[in-house]
């Protein structure tokens, strides 16, 4: 029993690792993917190679960390919608590449697991919530959370809207119909943004909340 406990710790150790590096890597490539300009103009066929590298790392990670789920207990509902969904719509976007703007954008909310994996790494070093340093990362999630993952849904439509010669009504109708462009793609595209637009407002609500919390992080 205690050698299942310890290679389960060391593999949450290792999936935290790799989370955090992903953060950094696939988070960092799709912050220079859209403030590059390399969408300017056009959302729907423009396919810069930093917002491919940031996709293919973040589906690669989707990947692991799912699998890392399945071999565990508990993880909440949530975080299997992201992962299947994450996977799946960057996978999907590498091949038709087709409105990646959408997903490379929403890859940008990835450097947000940064202060929540450093939180999870003192807390299993028995560093208490109360400490000085953990209130103070809690307060930065929150703070990263609500500047980054709270507008990101908002954000990435109206930039969408204004990079389209008729603005988002026209762009939605061409996804939904498949005008000139794939139409798995484009509906595929909607629902993802609508659902991590939703799964982003939830999250950072709970970040929020968490800071008033007494409740040890997880």
């Amino acid at each position: 029993m205690l050698s299942f406990v310890r290679r389960s710790l060391v593999t949450f150790f290792s999936s935290r690792t790799v989370a955090t590096l992903n953060g950094l890597v696939s988070g960092g490539l799709a912050l220079y993917a859209v403030t590059s300009g390399s969408y300017h103009g056009n959302v729907v066929t423009n396919y810069p190679r930093s917002g491919h590298w940031a996709l293919g790392f973040f589906s690669g990670f989707s990947l692991y960390d799912t699998t890392i789920m399945a071999l565990s207990v508990g993880e909440p509902i949530m975080m299997w919608i992201h992962h299947c969904l994450g996977f799946g719509g960057a996978f999907l976007m590498m091949y038709y590449r087709e409105y990646s703007f959408f997903p490379v954008a929403f890859t940008v909310t990835e450097l947000t697991v940064i202060p929540w994996n450093i939180m999870w790494y003192l807390s299993k070093f028995n560093i208490p919530r109360s400490s000085s340093i953990m209130r103070h990362l809690l307060i930065f999630r929150a703070i990263a959370f609500l500047l980054i993952r709270a507008p990101i849904g908002v954000t990435t439509v109206a930039y969408a809207h204004k990079q389209t010669k008729d603005g988002i009504v026209a762009l939605y109708r061409t996804m939904t119909k498949g005008i000139g462009t794939n139409r798995i793609a484009g509906r595929g595209t909607v629902i993802n943004t609508t659902v991590f637009t939703i799964l982003n407002l939830i999250w950072t609500l709970q970040a929020a909340k968490a800071v008033l919390s007494k409740k040890q992080v997880r």
